[in-house]
């Protein structure tokens, strides 16, 4: 094997700690464990009771490294708290 495969940069954004290769910031498929890390962090603020704002999906948007992981997280943080006013409506309290 070449001994240039084996090498590698650094370890993976998402927190799992796996090493990715010379030009990768992440694992394969750990992109999208990252963006759904940071979806679930947006779930325990709801389930404490707290309002998702735009500023705090901007703010958790900011941590990933490229502006199309920025998008979709984004739409998928904008997607929870539709779905998160929708069922607060259903109930009659107040929309996120």
């Amino acid at each position: 094997m070449n001994a240039k495969a084996l090498k590698t940069s650094g370890t993976c954004n998402c927190g799992c700690g796996d090493a990715t290769g010379p030009k990768a910031m992440y694992r394969p498929g750990h992109d999208a464990r990252h963006v759904s890390s940071l979806i679930a962090y947006l779930e325990n603020d709801v389930a404490d009771g707290k309002k998702i704002t735009a500023r705090e999906i901007a703010s958790l948007a900011k941590q990933l490294p490229s502006a199309p992981l920025q998008a979709k997280f984004t739409r998928a943080a904008q997607r929870f708290a539709a779905n998160v006013a929708a069922k607060s409506a259903e109930k009659g309290g107040e929309a996120a």
